[in-house]
C-alpha cells in the first residue's frame, strides 16, 4: 500500500509539473540544451548551453554583448530545428531589434517571430500564452530594466513567472530574459557584481536556473579599424553546473558576427 501511494504521488506530480520534476537518482540524465554558439562558454556551463524547460537570464549594459549572445543562441535554435519555422520568438520590448545585425549573427529573420508589445506590461502578459500554446524552442524576452523599477511591474512579472514554471518544465522551450542595465551603470568585479540599479526585490533571479552577466572587456583592432571586442561572461547562477566562473569570449565582425573562445 505504501509503495502504491508513493507511485501515485510521483505520477500526479509528474503529470502536473513534468516528467523531469521528479525521478530516481539513477535516472538522472544530462538536460537538453540549446548551445550559445560560443563553445568555451557552453563548456563552462557544464551542460553545453542554455537548459530547456527552464528560465535563463543574460544581464548587461547596451553594447556589452548581451544581445549578440541572445541572437547567436537564436541562430543555434534555428539550425537545430530542421526547418527554422517555429524555432524562436523574440519579444522586443524596447523595439531595438536590428534585422541586419541579427542576420549577421546567423539568424534567419524571415523565420523568426518578432513581437513588439506596446509596453512591458503587455509583454509580460503574453508570456503564459506563448509558453502554454506556442511549442517553440526558444523564447527571448528582451527588456530594459527601468520599467521593472516600478513595484507593480515587479509584482506582475513575479506572478507570471510563478505560473510559468510548470508548463515551461513540461516543454522543450528555453525562456531567455535579456535584461538591459542602464548605460551609465558599471558592473563591478567584487562580491556583488551587479550594480545597485538592478532591483533587489525582483523575482527573476530567484526563478532563473541560469544567470549570466556579460561585460565588454576591450575592443579588438586590426590596424586602425575595430574588428570586434572581447567580453567577460560571469556565471552568476547555475543550478545545473558550477557557478561563479568567468569566461572570456571574442565577438568579431567580418561581414558576419563570429564568436570565438579566447
Amino acid at each position: 500500500d505504501r509503495k502504491r501511494r508513493l507511485e501515485k504521488t510521483v505520477t500526479d506530480i509528474q503529470r502536473r509539473i513534468g516528467l523531469r520534476a521528479i525521478g530516481r537518482s539513477t535516472d538522472v540524465i544530462a538536460p537538453s540544451v540549446i548551445p550559445t554558439g560560443f563553445p568555451e562558454l557552453d563548456a563552462a556551463l557544464g551542460i553545453g548551453g542554455l537548459p530547456r524547460g527552464r528560465i535563463s537570464e543574460i544581464v548587461g549594459v547596451p553594447t556589452s554583448g548581451a544581445a549578440t549572445l541572445a541572437l547567436k543562441t537564436v541562430a543555434q535554435a534555428q539550425a537545430r530545428n530542421g526547418t527554422a519555422n517555429g524555432a524562436a520568438v523574440y519579444i522586443d520590448i524596447a523595439q531595438t531589434f536590428d534585422p541586419d545585425y541579427a542576420h549577421r549573427c546567423g539568424v534567419d529573420p524571415h523565420n523568426l517571430m518578432l513581437v513588439h508589445p506596446y509596453n512591458t506590461q503587455q509583454g509580460i502578459a503574453m508570456l503564459p500564452d506563448f509558453i502554454a500554446n506556442g511549442g517553440f524552442d526558444l523564447l527571448v524576452f528582451d527588456m530594459p530594466l527601468h520599467p521593472l523599477l516600478e513595484p507593480d511591474r515587479q509584482q506582475q512579472l513575479s506572478s507570471a513567472l510563478g505560473r510559468l514554471l510548470a508548463p515551461l518544465n513540461r516543454s522543450d522551450c528555453v525562456l531567455l530574459f535579456v535584461t538591459s542595465l542602464p548605460p551609465d551603470s558599471d558592473p563591478s568585479r567584487g562580491n556583488n557584481p551587479l550594480p545597485d540599479a538592478y532591483p533587489r526585490h525582483l523575482a527573476l533571479p530567484h526563478y532563473a536556473s541560469l544567470r549570466l552577466l556579460i561585460r565588454r572587456a576591450r575592443w579588438l583592432y586590426q590596424r586602425e579599424d575595430v574588428r570586434g571586442y572581447e567580453a567577460d561572461v560571469l556565471l552568476l547562477k547555475n543550478r545545473l553546473g558550477k557557478a561563479g566562473g568567468e569566461v572570456r569570449i571574442a565577438i568579431t565582425f567580418n561581414g558576419t558576427v563570429r564568436g570565438d573562445a579566447v
